[in-house]
């Protein structure tokens, strides 16, 4: 048996299947149902996982479970409990660097004429080819292409 401490009964079952069950109070053995069963064991494992889980700072009686996203684990020293640090809450992803680009990339397109930032939106940031978008328009493979170029030439102002 494996019942919490503090749980009020303790669980079983025996080698022939039966489900017993013992009133820690009273000591009193009795078989019951396997859907009561159900329902005892599915009451100790809540018990169970209120009691683990670490203290939260300023209660005395609640904890959280280690990976809430409600709690981060942070000592006075800025550190991480027993040597673990919120580091899987911190999102890696820099969105400064998303709007940098993003604004430069306005930018580059405010210099574009017409027909290149035509192409800019098509090729190079919709992904169409230069002979698909060349069939589209009714111009030439290459002039789509010399087109890529200039705005790739503009581009480098920007970019780099």
């Amino acid at each position: 048996m494996r019942t919490p401490k503090d749980f009020d009964y303790d669980l079983w079952t025996t080698k022939d299947g039966k489900n017993m069950v013992r009133v820690k109070a009273t000591g009193e053995v009795t078989e019951v149902s396997r859907q009561l069963m159900r329902v005892l064991r599915a009451i100790e494992m809540k018990h169970k996982r209120s009691k683990t889980g670490v203290p939260i700072d300023g209660c005395e009686d609640e904890r959280a479970t280690l990976l809430s996203l409600d709690f981060v684990s942070i000592d006075n020293n800025g550190e991480g409990c027993d040597g673990m640090t919120p580091a899987w809450l911190i999102d890696r992803h820099d969105y400064i660097d998303d709007l940098e680009t993003y604004l430069e990339e306005e930018e580059l397109k405010k210099e574009l004429t017409d027909v290149q930032l035509k192409v800019y939106v098509s090729c190079i940031r919709g992904g169409i080819t230069p002979t698909d978008f060349a069939k589209q328009h009714g111009i030439t493979r290459q002039s789509v292409e010399d087109t890529i170029d200039q705005i790739r030439k503009k581009s480098k102002n920007f970019f780099e």
